[in-house]
């Protein structure tokens, strides 16, 4: 989003908020604010660090599978909707690559997606490239992308919130959920319902995608506007135990840059600017 588009944004819904008018976001007075680090100023988080850097050989394996679908992700252009493309930043490169992969891999009879679009297209791509069965479900008020078309893909237009915890109930082990929500971990919203809520509830050996987790490091300065503060319920997550690391698209984008260069990610399309920031866990 350009940087005036962002600060209006921000600045109206800012405004609607402190004013009472309506509530359009949240705003935590801490008298301390000014000393802390802006963001993107962050230094990187080293137990997490060293978490990940104990998994890479996992993080490579994966990479080695991605390889071996490589001729069937090079197949993939850009037809028209609902098909997937490259030619996107909403899902690039790697991490539409690894959703691919893991769905060929796994073979899941059930995907349970909150928050849909480009991702629920490669979902559903891998799925009938594999000639499986997989049912999909999609949770968005509003997809970014349109969905129309694809037939294993039952579309829930509502809030995490409306449509509760039952479609959860469904995910057995080798199964996915696919997370994609508002970003936001604050009392009550969707963050807050799946970490705290829907995680500790799934069965072991359900596999669980979080989009747009920058681990080991902070998000993005051009994202301070976002407000986005997932990943700091997500790391603790992961180091208490009972969760695997499977993949990290940002770990080994900048962590395995040449590992990555030389498969097959090395020759798919990446749009200027595009953030690949994937985290794949296995529960148990």
């Amino acid at each position: 989003m350009p940087a005036f588009r962002a600060w209006r944004r921000r600045t109206l819904l800012g405004l609607s908020t402190i004013l009472g008018l309506a509530r359009r976001g949240f705003f935590i007075p801490y008298r301390y604010a000014e000393s802390l680090p802006r963001a993107g100023e962050l230094p990187p988080y080293g137990p997490f660090e060293e978490h990940l850097d104990a998994r890479r050989d996992k993080i490579s394996a994966w990479l080695d599978a991605i390889d071996g679908f490589a001729a069937d992700l090079e197949a993939i252009g850009d037809r028209p909707p609902p098909a997937p493309r490259w030619n996107q930043d909403w899902f690039p490169r790697a991490d539409a690559a690894i959703a691919y992969t893991i769905v060929r891999t796994i073979k899941p009879d059930r995907i349970v997606e909150v928050g849909c679009g480009h991702s629920t297209r490669f979902f559903a791509r891998a799925a009938d490239d594999g000639g499986l069965d997989t049912r999909i479900t999609a949770i968005d008020p509003a997809p970014r992308a349109d969905l129309a078309g694809i037939e294993r893909v039952e579309l829930l237009r509502a809030t995490l919130q409306a449509a509760g915890e039952g479609p959860f109930r469904m995910l057995r082990q080798g199964d996915i959920l696919a997370i994609d929500s508002s970003h936001i971990l604050m009392p009550g919203t969707d963050v807050d319902m799946l970490l705290n809520r829907i995680l500790p509830a799934l069965p072991d050996g359900v596999y669980v995608h979080i989009h747009d987790i920058f681990l080991p490091d902070d998000y993005p300065a051009d994202w301070e506007w976002r407000g986005y503060n997932e990943q700091q319920g997500v790391a603790p997550l992961i180091s208490g135990g009972g969760w695997n690391v499977e993949f990290a698209s940002h770990y080994a984008a900048t962590r395995m840059a040449d590992r990555v260069d030389a498969g097959v990610l090395g020759r798919l399309p990446l749009k200027p600017g595009a953030r690949e920031a994937s985290l794949w866990l296995k529960k148990g």
